[in-house]
């Protein structure tokens, strides 16, 4: 259905229908003084945030309603406009604050504001995540390709893990991953990652908190630093069944500090299982060969692995969703090897 915007001077600014594509003239354009409610509409028609991982056309057949070209300098004038005619500071505020926010949607994930969007991991299973702004370094503080791959994985491939489990997360981030598994394997998650990333870890344990519980699970988080030894269990008994992983190597000294991890934190024990998912990133061929190298000089062997692919919520150079190539892996313990 069309909709119609009265503007400053009473005219009726008739829209497309949604089936029909806006061109960026097609907004009200500053040199016409729209009014301050016309623009708030225009404004919270254009916001561009990734609510899921999935290929951007896909995501243009379905909303597909404003063309894009034009859009970063049609909000960059609005920044840079005075607004003179709109009488309300406070309205003023609010469009140059909304429209500094859709700039900022398009350029890049690092400069997106936080938001919180929500995962289909499985037929009833939908995960709220928190992920704050992108600060530094911080990347636990977004949710990665990987991570939803393995989620969806998890109920496959737990055919092949000990039926009685206890479950350890090593670099949780945004914890989609655990409390999936949480979910999906009815059993406790212990959910991990750097002091600095925990407390939004145990926010989006919050979110979910009743979601965990309707499936029959458990999931706690706590800091875990790799480097530190202080902190590794003593007792066979206050080790795990499943040490899990996802996307946990961004540098040359992540695969012999992931690999002493494990070792120090799984129950040692044959039925014991690790569960490793890695993305093909080209830079990094040479880590994920060491560390499977790694994990075998430690004696561990492979019992399943796999590839599949995915798409991350950053763009290509086509203006797509990257396509990304993710490797899984499941290891037991072999004193034999």
């Amino acid at each position: 259905m069309a909709r119609s915007v009265d503007n400053k001077a009473g005219d009726v600014r008739h829209w497309p229908s949604a089936e029909d594509s806006l061109h960026v003239l097609d907004l009200p354009q500053l040199w016409q003084k729209p009014s301050a409610d016309e623009m708030m509409e225009v404004l919270r028609d254009l916001r561009q945030a990734p609510d899921g991982f999935q290929d951007s056309g896909e995501v243009a057949a379905q909303e597909g309603s404003i063309q894009e070209a034009g859009i970063p300098a049609y909000l960059t004038s609005i920044i840079a406009s005075k607004l003179v005619w709109i009488d309300d500071e406070d309205a003023r505020e609010s469009i140059w604050e909304l429209a500094s926010l859709r700039l900022s949607e398009r350029s890049g994930r690092t400069a997106m504001p936080a938001m919180t969007r929500t995962f289909d991991i499985a037929e009833g299973l939908a995960i709220q995540l928190h992920e704050p702004s992108l600060v530094g370094d911080n990347l636990g503080l977004k949710t990665w390709a990987s991570s939803l791959l393995l989620s969806k994985q998890l109920q496959r491939l737990s055919k092949y893990l000990p039926d009685t489990t206890s479950v350890l997360e090593l670099g949780a981030g945004t914890g989609l991953v655990g409390v999936s598994a949480a979910c999906l394997w009815h059993t406790s998650v212990v959910l991990t990652d750097l002091p600095e990333i925990v407390p939004n870890l145990e926010h989006n344990l919050g979110l979910n908190r009743e979601t965990i519980s309707s499936w029959r699970g458990n999931a706690t988080a706590m800091p875990l630093d790799w480097s530190d030894l202080s902190s590794a269990p003593t007792k066979d008994e206050e080790k795990y069944m499943i040490v899990i992983a996802a996307d946990p190597i961004y540098s040359p000294d992540h695969p012999p500090m992931l690999v002493d991890t494990i070792a120090r934190w799984l129950k040692e024990t044959g039925d014991a299982r690790v569960v490793i998912e890695l993305p093909r990133r080209f830079h990094y061929t040479g880590e994920r060969a060491h560390l499977e190298d790694l994990m075998r000089q430690a004696k561990f062997e492979i019992v399943v692995q796999g590839v599949e692919s995915g798409y991350d919520d950053w763009k290509d150079e086509s203006g797509h969703q990257a396509v990304v190539e993710c490797e899984y892996s499941i290891w037991r313990r072999n004193d034999k090897c």
